[in-house]
């Protein structure tokens, strides 16, 4: 998946899913922090992780 596919998906999401979602990317990170970060799996978190905190952040800023 590539990082558009999941500012698409962030979009969809409401505020209260993306925090709950980047708590659980948070977590699994931690059990995968000794992976390489070219791991693809890794990629693919930080890529939903990037993409869902950039959506919190524009909501946020739009609210304020």
């Amino acid at each position: 998946m590539t990082l558009a596919y999941y500012t698409a998906r962030a979009r969809a999401l409401s505020i209260a899913e993306l925090i709950h979602a980047l708590r659980d990317l948070k977590a699994t990170l931690q059990i995968h922090r000794d992976r390489p970060l070219s791991d693809p799996y890794v990629a693919k978190l930080y890529a939903e992780f990037d993409a869902y905190s950039v959506e919190v952040h524009k909501r946020q800023r739009a609210c304020a």
